[in-house]
């Protein structure tokens, strides 16, 4: 099931971006697929789901070891108490210290978290 409501507060009010536009695709292979272009400050992600009628239809991505996508943030802490406040499972526990984590997100996403400095 397309966890919509879910994926919106998890994007917008935990990991702070806003959403610029979405559209729902049609045509073979993409039909009713929702994509949303979410921006925070000068970072800009496209979030494609699947409808649910057709996950069947998704196919392997082929290299496992990329199966996520790493969001740099300032303050790991706040960012994931309140992931865990809303009931995500964090991969690393110990986020603070560490300053990383990994978080499944409402879809099936995998979705790292970093504060480490460059």
């Amino acid at each position: 099931m397309l966890e919509l409501e879910k994926s919106l507060k998890l994007y917008r009010e935990i990991l702070g971006f806003k959403m610029e536009d979405a559209e729902v695709l049609h045509g073979p292979g993409l039909e009713g697929m929702l994509v949303m272009k979410l921006r925070a400050d000068d970072l800009t992600i496209g979030l494609s789901v699947t409808a649910p009628e057709f996950k069947h239809t998704i196919g392997p991505i082929g290299n496992t070891n990329h199966n996520h996508f790493m969001l740099k943030v300032n303050d790991i802490g706040p960012i994931g108490d309140k992931l865990k406040e809303e009931g995500y499972e964090l991969e690393n526990e110990n986020y603070i210290q560490d300053k990383y984590t990994f978080f499944v997100g409402p879809n099936g996403e995998i979705i790292g978290l970093s504060s480490w400095e460059d």
